[in-house]
């Protein structure tokens, strides 16, 4: 009597990874649990988690409590390598992906501009992050923020969504589909986590598409780390720096008009 031979891992993409749902959910719920402990802990002490350097601390404790069960499922239901169990590596040649990120962010804001202003109109709901970015004071403040939402985050999320999720769709899926569930969970966990987030849901849903993609082009995550990082480094800086860019343009719009009007009073062109 034959017996089926169990279905083959995918060939070019994390084919050591195994993970279950079971083990992804279990790295998302503890980074929840670090991030709920730390935020009760600083409540408790007087400080507001939506200050810049409490909602670091909290952010931090999200990461390492999730990075940390990542490091335990490695060693213990894994081989041990984060570059084989998650495709948690760093490639100096993926540096071009920070700039192409950046890049990325603009065209699908763009793309998406008109359906967030037909649904939400002028004022669409802003992410909580832009309520702490916007309350920075000091560079240490900035610095943190950077360092949380365009370093940490892009490394955390990536091993999670594309490193756990996805090479868990693809054992059971074929390729586009995976990149379109996997996609479609990254939106919407968002919108989960801030409510206020569901302005940009189809944004991170194209984001999600390019990432998957990034992720099993190229067989792991150093790509998709780096365009990921892009694109919310370009976020922050937005965040931090885009009123004082926006107040410097107009004044620097307003000199010119000054400057042309002078010189076209003295020529007697105008």
């Amino acid at each position: 009597m034959e017996s089926s031979a169990p279905p083959q891992p995918p060939q070019g993409y994390l084919p050591v990874a195994n993970w279950s749902y079971g083990q992804l959910i279990l790295v998302f719920v503890a980074g929840l649990a670090g991030s709920l402990i730390a935020s009760i802990g600083l409540t408790i002490a007087g400080a507001d988690i939506f200050d810049p350097l409490p909602f670091s601390i909290v952010f931090m404790a999200q990461t390492g409590a999730s990075f940390a069960v990542i490091v335990w499922l490695s060693r213990t239901k894994g081989s041990g390598s984060l570059a084989a169990d998650f495709g948690l590596v760093i490639k100096p040649s993926s540096w071009w992906g920070v700039p192409a990120g950046m890049g990325l962010q603009i065209v699908i804001a763009l793309l998406t501009a008109p359906f967030v202003i037909w649904i939400f109109g002028d004022d669409p709901p802003e992410q909580g992050v832009s309520e702490v970015a916007g309350s920075t004071e000091t560079v240490l403040e900035q610095i943190l923020v950077i360092l949380a939402i365009a370093v940490a985050a892009p490394i955390i999320e990536e091993v999670i969504y594309r490193g756990m999720l996805l090479s868990t769709l693809r054992r059971r899926f074929s390729a586009w589909p995976s990149i379109l569930i996997s996609a479609f969970i990254f939106a919407v966990i968002h919108a989960v986590l801030d409510p206020n987030a569901i302005a940009v849901v189809p944004g991170l849903f194209l984001l999600g598409i390019v990432l998957a993609y990034a992720a099993l082009r190229t067989g792991d995550l150093s790509l998709s780390i780096a365009l990921h990082s892009g694109i919310n480094l370009l976020a922050a800086l937005s965040l931090l720096y885009g009123d004082s860019v926006r107040e410097w343009a107009e004044n620097q719009l307003e000199e010119m008009e000054a400057v042309i009007l002078f010189l076209g009073s003295t020529t007697g062109l105008f």
